[in-house]
This record gives structure tokens, sequence and C-alpha cells, in this order.
């Protein structure tokens, strides 16, 4: 078996210690139901048929991808002959296997009474024939495999995930077939691809809401995960899914009853079992140490010529990337020295956004933008207090089996298929177009595009401390002021529009003589005010925090008032579940508390992180109609104490400077739609039906006026960081 297969799996890893929203959650009833319906809606939205996405598993080069065609081959045939009548020659290991999965590759298990835990038993044999064939293949001209794939014990929680999440079939990446007479319930960081088992074939698509359920186990737990595999058995019927970033592809059916079905699967387990770790899915260039327990993290060099990278070392990520699609951001306090890892200097930020096939282009580059930024105050003369500073990073580049170094991106997890995938969507958002599916607005599904996406690392100093760190609503409105003073001068000064504001993107620093001060960070959606992407919006943000125009998709300009909005959500986000990690552990025991007891409790702030956009911008609608009602639903809620009575006061201050600004008139108000007249009437065009109204949107008319809502806005942040300051060194002393 080779080294890598031998070795401890370079995917080894521990979930980082991260409160974020998608945690505050309810009982568990409304845990399951709102994943299914999430699952079932990503399932309907994101799933698309490819019928060769299974190509993306083969070994690049050539040579290597005739010699796996060429043992899958063989192992099928010898598999056919042992369910047939014929004998086969292989050894005893892999005699028994063919012999336990026989009735199911004949359908003759289906007729012994449903029990879906035998399908489980006879696809990990067919597992096991393929690791047991494999160890005596005699191909030289690729050796042996890198690793062979075995299931480990189905149906149950996988070790080390605090999720409630039962897992059905965990397959594992082991170094040789006999490990599997040893393999219990999987490392839920040791899981190479997800699989679900059904009974009948034609419940293939709740095996999809399945797999969509796990997948973000694998992405939240494993810090290298790049995309996924994952496996539908349903009857005899085998389908191979891949999950990107923004799509999940199913491959065409497989009946193992059908010898050319049976040896396409095989060949896909195959190709597994001898590709690169990329292929499986895994960043290659984070690797995990098991004796030093912490992670070495490559990152280019930009001020290299020769594309040379530096090593940084860190241990678990503070940020994790938790969600099923999107960018995956996750990041690490790091050091380049292994002896000082736990004092770091460094945050490196990992993820996937959203580029230009034209990498030429860095109009949607971070470390461009935090470097143009640096650049530009301080030419200007300006402070940089606030804002942070690049000093490694760029495209993540990996071998990926042919010796030759790639940008990692869409296009080098599904290049082989690159044509069909594109065929596919288009096909997809047709169908999409004609049944006027409304899951998500119009411009989330709609695109016939495949979404490209570069793999981008950055290092930045200095490192800020998350939020939740912290425990004083003083020290949290000194650091928001803080941010949006920084905010403000980046726009006024460099031109750059945030558009992302969250309570993962601000954080603090705490100085040696314990003053406190903000950062404004992750600048993925940040854009040059005035190019198309604000006059023809695109929808960013992390949901709980998104402006109601955002959420809508409305074509409206995006402004800095939609980042004030997002500012206003994240004080009443902390002002309702706690500001620190322990805060926010004690609200969701009280929540779970509350609705054990009545199930019809409502929870403040439940619908902003749950349901579509739409769904999300009605209920955020509801809750800013008047200041009354943000009162009596969101402010009412804030935690009590000085500090937190402090925090409601600035919400307040926020909200009416935003929403009812004194200086402007009542047409400038508000979260809805207004019918006015804008010119003066008389009686007799009452009388006579011709009065002109018009139908006038708050949020298109407050643009006019943003500079003087502004202003406003950071008057309320100076005045309350005055007094924040003034609290925090009384607590302090």
């Amino acid at each position: 078996m080779s080294k890598a297969a031998s070795e401890a799996t370079p995917f080894k890893g521990r979930l980082g210690a991260r409160i974020s929203p998608s945690n505050i959650t309810s009982n568990s009833i409304s845990q399951k139901t709102t994943r299914y319906d999430d699952a079932e809606l990503q399932r309907r939205e994101r799933l698309v048929e490819c019928a060769s996405i299974v190509r993306c598993a083969l070994p690049k080069k050539p040579l290597k991808q005739a010699a796996v065609k060429a043992i899958a081959a063989d192992i099928s045939a010898k598999l056919a002959q042992a369910v047939g009548s014929k004998p086969a020659d292989m050894p005893g290991d892999a005699a028994a296997a063919a012999a336990k999965c026989r009735s199911w590759l004949d359908g003759s298990l289906l007729a012994e009474g449903r029990d879906e835990a035998k399908i489980y038993a006879a696809f990990s044999a067919l597992l096991r024939y393929i690791a047991h064939s494999l160890e005596l293949s005699s191909d030289s001209s690729i050796g042996l495999p890198n690793r062979v794939l075995l299931l480990a014990q189905a149906d149950r929680k996988p070790k080390g995930s605090d999720e409630s999440i039962r897992v059905d079939g965990s397959i594992i990446s082991c170094s040789r077939a006999a490990d599997a007479e040893s393999l219990g319930s999987a490392e839920v960081q040791d899981i190479a691809i997800i699989s679900e088992a059904k009974w009948l074939q034609s419940e293939h698509e709740q095996a999809y809401r399945q797999l969509i359920r796990y997948s973000r186990l694998l992405y939240a737990y494993q810090h290298n995960r790049r995309f996924a595999w994952g496996i539908t058995v349903c009857g005899t019927v085998v389908r191979v899914v891949l999950f990107t970033h923004d799509f999940i592809f199913a491959s065409a059916s497989m009946d193992v009853r059908r010898s050319e079905s049976r040896t396409e699967f095989i060949q896909f387990i195959v190709a597994l079992s001898y590709c690169d770790e990329s292929q499986l899915g895994f960043d290659t260039t984070v690797t995990w140490c098991p004796t030093a327990q912490l992670w070495t993290i490559e990152c280019s060099d930009f001020n290299s010529e020769n594309g040379a990278t530096v090593k940084y070392y860190a241990r678990d990520p503070v940020l994790v990337a938790e969600r099923k699609f999107g960018r995956h951001t996750r990041g690490f306090k790091a050091s380049l020295d292994p002896s000082t890892v736990d004092t770091p200097d460094t945050f490196i930020k990992d993820a996937w956004p959203y580029a230009s096939q034209e990498l030429a282009d860095t109009s949607r580059d971070e470390l461009q933008i935090i470097r143009n930024i640096q650049d530009t105050l301080q030419a200007r003369g300006e402070s940089t207090a606030g804002c942070v500073t690049a000093v490694h990073g760029g495209i993540v580049k990996f071998d990926a089996g042919t010796g030759e170094m790639v940008n990692d991106s869409t296009n080098a997890i599904i290049d082989p298929v690159l044509r069909e995938v594109a065929t596919a969507i288009s096909a997809k958002t047709a169908m999409s177009e004609a049944n006027e599916d409304e899951a998500y607005g119009d411009g989330e599904s709609k695109e016939a595009d495949i979404r490209f996406r570069v793999h981008r690392r950055i290092a930045i100093q200095p490192v800020g401390r998350p939020l939740y760190t912290f425990d004083s609503p003083y020290a949290l409105m000194i650091i928001l002021a803080d941010a949006m003073e920084a905010h403000t001068r980046i726009l006024k000064t460099c031109g750059y529009l945030h558009r992302d504001l969250s309570i993962n993107n601000i954080m603090g620093l705490v100085g040696q003589d314990g003053h406190v001060q903000g950062l404004l960070t992750d600048y993925d959606c940040t854009i040059k005010v005035g190019e198309a992407r604000t006059l023809w919006p695109e929808r960013t943000g992390t949901l709980p925090f998104m402006s109601i125009s955002n959420l809508l998709g409305s074509p409206i300009e995006r402004t800095e008032l939609d980042d004030w909005e997002s500012l206003l959500y994240i004080i009443c986000w902390l002002g309702i579940h706690g500001i620190s990690g322990v805060e926010q552990l004690r609200y969701q025991a009280e929540v779970k508390r509350m609705r054990k007891a009545d199930p019809f409790y409502d929870i403040p702030m439940e619908g902003w992180e749950i349901g579509t956009f739409e769904q999300v911008a009605t209920i955020k609608t509801a809750n800013l109609l008047t200041s009354r009602a943000f009162e009596e639903k969101i402010l009412n809620h804030f935690k009590t104490g000085d500090g937190y009575d402090m925090l409601k006061k600035l919400a307040l201050a926020l909200y009416q400077f935003l929403f009812e600004n004194l200086y402007l008139p009542s047409v400038y108000h508000g979260v809805n739609e207004l019918r006015i007249t804008e010119e003066p009437i008389t009686e007799e065009q009452i009388l006579m039906g011709v009065a002109i109204r018009t139908m006038v949107n708050p949020f298109e008319k407050r643009i006019e006026k943003k500079d003087i809502i502004v202003e406003s806005l950071l008057r309320a942040m100076d005045f309350y960081k005055q007094k924040a300051e003034q609290a925090y060194k009384a607590d302090a002393s």
C-alpha cells in the first residue's frame, strides 16, 4: 500500500469553537422539520442531472485512466462470474465478500421484505470485494492504490460530531481491505464519502435529501474539504452525487443487476482508490499533523516572482465552513513559526468567492481590494485604523496529480465534464423558468452559467477577536462605532462599498492597556462604487443581516444605507441572543425550555434566518414597520442590564435615523411602499376621480438623501461610543 494510505489521513481535524447564527436553534422537532424543508428546497433548486459526472473521479494522467478502466473491467468480470453460475478465480476474502452481495446483485434480496440494513450489508460487501480485488491487482504501470474505500457501521451518529444527525453510510478511506473487520462508527473527520440507502428505487429523492443534510457535516468538521462525493443506493440502483459550492450533480442511474452499470460503478470506486487526494474533495495545501496537533497551511507569497508559498501553522479554525453551499469561508489564527502557534499574529482567511474567469480581472479579488485600500489611505494621509493589512495571499494552487500546479477553482473540480455540466445547468434553468419556480428569488435560481468560483487564501494582520469573545455591551458599542467609522472612510476615500456586514465580519482588538478597538474585515463582497453590481444589484451577505432591499432582490441601487441597516440587525441579534458565547448558549437553553413548555412559543428573530429570501424580507418588514412595532417585536426582547439598556437605545436611535429621520419628509420614512400625491390637487380633481397618486419606495427615496442620513447615523454611533467608553473604563476600574 502506498505511503499516502499508510499514514494518518491528511484531513484529520476537529470542529472549531464557533458560536454563530445557525447554532441558535429551537427544539429538536423544529430542527428536523427545518432541515428537511431546507434539504428539499436545495434538492429542487440545486440538483442537476449530469450523467457523466463520475468522470471527475478518474485520475488525470491518461495512462493511469486507462489502467483504472482495465482494472475495473477485470474486477467486474470476475464478480459477474461469482454472481452467476461460473466459478470465479478469486481468493477467500474476495469470494466471501462477493457471496454476501450476490442476492443484491441478482435482485433477489428485494423479495425478502423491506429491510434497509440488508442493502447496507450488501453494499458494504461490494466495497469490500472491490478493496480485496484491488490489493491483488497486477497492473505494474500504476502500482497499488492510494487507498481502499470501506463502509463503516451504518446509521450511526459520527464520533466527534455535536450534531444530532445520524449518517446512514460513512465510507472511509483505509490503508487495507482487512481494516473492514475492525471498522466501528466513523469519526466525522475521517468520512471520505457519504451514502444513503433506501429500499425502493423510487425513493431516490428522499435519499438526495438525506445526503444534502449530511454534506454540511463534512464542510463543518473537515477543515480542508473542497467539495464532496455522495452515493445513493435505492433498491438495486446506485447514483453518484457530486456536491460543489453552488450545485449538486447527480449521475445517471446504475442498476447493479446489469453488468455494464455495475462495471461503471466499480470503475468509479476504483478511480477514487487511485486518484489524488484533491479528487476526493480535499485541499492538499492544508494538512493536519496529529503529533503536533496543528494545521500546516500553505499561502502564496505575492512578493515572489516564481509562485513561492510560505507555511503557516495553526490550531483548529475559529471560523468554520458550516453551510452546505456558498463561499465555505474558514478562518485560522496562525503563525509562521510552529513554536508560537498559541500566540498567533496572523489571521488566515480561506474562501471560495465568485470571480471572473478572466483572472486578470481583479475587481472582485479581496486581496487586491485590501491592498488598494491600504495604499490609497496611506497615500492620502488618512488613518488606517479599523482596517486590515494583507501580508501574504492569492489563488490557491495545487498539484492535481499531473505534476503541474493549477489554480483551484470550480473548473478544477469539474474540468473533465465542463461542457456537459454547462449543458445540464442550461437544461435545468430552462425547466425552472418554464415552471416559474419561486423557491428562490429571481436571479438566484435562474442563472444559466456554472457560477465560477476561485479558491483564495489571504493572510492578514492584525488578528481580531470575534465578537462572541467579548461579554460587555459597552465594548461592543465601541467596536461597532470604530468599524463603521472605518467603513465610511473606506467608502469616501477609496470608493469601496463593503456590502456584507455581519457578526463575523466585525472584530475587536484589545491593547495591553485594555483599550478596545474595532476592526472591519472580510471584503469578499466589496465593490467599487458605480460598478454595475451596485446599479444592477446582486444578492450578497449573511441571511440574518441582509437588508430588506437586498433580500427582495430589488433593482434599487445598493448603497451604504444597506450596510447601516445590516449594522442595526447585528445589534438586534446580539442584544437578544447575547454577545458572548456563554450568553448565547444560555439563550439556546432558554429557547429550548420555552419551546418544550409551549411548542408555539414565538422566538424573536427566528424568521430572520429560516426560509426563502422573500420570506425573511416579509418578516423583517413586519418587525420594522413602525417604531412601535420595532419596540414590541425586537427591542422589548433585549437582555436587561445597564449595558444592554444603552445598546437598546442605540438600536432605537439607528432605527429612527434610518427609517424615520426627522430631518426628512414622511415620503422618506418606513419600509413599505407608499401611495402619495406628489403634486397639489384641487377639489374638482378629487370629485372627477382624476387625482394622481404615485407608488413611492422609501428605500429608493432615501438614496437621494443618503449623505444626510449617514451623518446622523455617525453622530449616533459617536455619541454612544463616548458614553460606552466612560462606562467601560468605570467597569474596568
